[in-house]
């Protein structure tokens, strides 16, 4: 089972030279445009705008391979930002550590203290769902720089595809519902969840 997961996680995020590429199927966020989401998978399932972004969703019969669904947040230019993967298959958090290390910030979903990992460097931000299983990674340009380990208290603000509103629910917890931001507080003064 450990090895199907590995291998799962390998193909999701994007080959062998994942820690250093934020791409995911050949779509590097900061550089890939509207036009080659598209052309690499066809329409989305659903476009969505959500405040100045409009978010490609594939999911149901058009999900993408490894994902219950995949959402692309593109800027007002058309570009990649953001990419959101909700796993077909939860990964456990030592495949997550052997992909990209112990995670230099940790936080967590305060609606649902669910943990979440970040990975400012890589760009990559790790969702656990209820279970303590991986269910959702994004993918965004990261700062290029190690951070110094910090546990924090984070607000998901999400809605899904659809437009439905969900906010302050984790996208662990609603698999339709991506994180559209994360913030994080010192965990001494933790912000309310938006409602």
């Amino acid at each position: 089972m450990r090895s199907l997961q590995l291998a799962l996680f390998i193909l999701l995020a994007g080959g062998p030279d994942l820690a250093e590429a934020r791409a995911w199927k050949g779509v590097a966020p900061g550089a890939t445009g509207q036009a080659d989401v598209l052309q690499r998978f066809g329409e989305p399932t659903t476009r969505t705008k959500r405040g100045s972004r409009t978010v490609l969703a594939y999911y149901g019969d058009q999900a993408l391979e490894g994902a219950k669904q995949s959402q692309f947040h593109l800027d007002a230019a058309g570009t990649v930002q953001e990419i959101t993967i909700f796993l077909a298959t939860p990964l456990d958090a030592e495949t997550i550590e052997g992909t990209y290390g112990k995670p230099p910030k940790k936080t967590f979903v305060e609606d649902t203290f669910q943990k979440v990992w970040l990975y400012p460097a890589q760009g990559v931000t790790v969702y656990f769902g209820k279970e303590g299983f991986v269910e959702a990674l994004s993918f965004a340009p990261g700062n290029g720089r190690r951070a110094a380990p910090e546990t924090t208290a984070a607000t998901a603000a999400t809605t899904p595809a659809d437009g439905a509103d969900t906010a302050g629910a984790s996208p662990a917890a609603h698999a339709s519902a991506p994180p559209s931001t994360i913030r994080t507080a010192p965990a001494a003064a933790p912000t309310a969840a938006p409602r």
